[in-house]
């Protein structure tokens, strides 16, 4: 068992871990070739920024707050965060 960002992660061996279903993780990465392979279409001008609440912002609350900070000020000086 791994704890990581205020999460616990199981795996293999772990009291509670259970094996994903063959047919269900076909299914997961069969969408997720198809969702890669539709945003690999999108031509550099039409590409957009999505802001750091669609990922880093549940870095909030855990002991990685203050690192995730920190990158978001030295990313404003450097003219990359449209957060």
């Amino acid at each position: 068992m791994e704890k990581s960002g205020g999460k616990t992660f199981k795996g293999p061996g772990d009291p509670g871990w259970t094996p994903i279903d063959p047919e269900k993780k076909a299914k997961a990465e069969a969408m997720l070739a198809e969702f890669n392979r539709k945003r690999d279409a999108v031509p550099p001008d039409r590409q957009i920024h999505l802001r750091d609440r669609f990922g880093d912002e549940d870095k909030i609350g855990t002991d990685q707050e203050d690192q995730y900070r920190a990158d978001v000020e030295e990313r404003k000086k450097r003219g990359e965060y449209w957060g």
